[in-house]
């Protein structure tokens, strides 16, 4: 299991599936995709709807938990049926969230659980091995774009998808590096 990455605990906000699908940058077909994905999910306890970021928390014994926290102070980790290996560390996550209120003790629960629905959307560049990057992004309407950046070398390129990325607003983007993705 990779521990790499950030160890700040995110912070988790409520969400409606109207404001999910926002996030995203969805409609039409993908929104219904996504919202039958999050009915076929929900059971009688994860049922509110949350953007969880995680981050590794060193424990005392040297430890680290994968966790984010909620508003009201609890902390959330992922749900036992979640594969910590491919929760990305610092990566907002649309999540199913099961809030108890008591532990199995009786006393008032310290934390919830979160079931992962998947990834906020999040802005691309990707970079094959012919080092000629892509950047690929849904504008305010959900419009996919793929854009080839221009400039003469890869340097060039890269510092001008970053640029235009910035320009378009987006307060993050993801680089892919094409050949060093997991392959199964």
């Amino acid at each position: 299991m990779d521990t790499t990455g950030s160890e700040h605990i995110g912070e988790s906000k409520i969400l409606t599936i109207d404001e999910a699908k926002k996030l995203k940058r969805i409609s039409g077909v993908k929104a219904k995709e996504f919202e039958d994905k999050v009915l076929a999910k929900q059971d009688g306890q994860f049922k509110d709807l949350y953007v969880c970021v995680f981050g590794w928390k060193p424990q005392p014994d040297g430890t680290k938990k994968l966790m984010s926290k909620l508003n009201s102070g609890k902390f959330l980790f992922p749900d036992k049926t979640e594969k910590l290996d491919q929760i990305e560390a610092g990566i907002p996550y649309i999540c199913l969230v099961y809030d108890r209120k008591v532990d199995e003790t009786g006393k008032p629960a310290r934390e919830a659980f979160a079931k992962i629905i998947s990834e906020e959307y999040q802005p691309k560049i990707y970079i094959p091995s012919s080092r000629l990057p892509l950047m690929s992004y849904r504008n305010k309407n959900g419009t996919l774009t793929n854009k080839a950046p221009i400039g003469s070398s890869y340097e060039d390129r890269i510092v001008s998808a970053i640029k235009e990325m910035e320009k378009l607003g987006f307060p993050s983007v993801k680089v892919v590096f094409r050949v060093n993705e997991k392959r199964d």
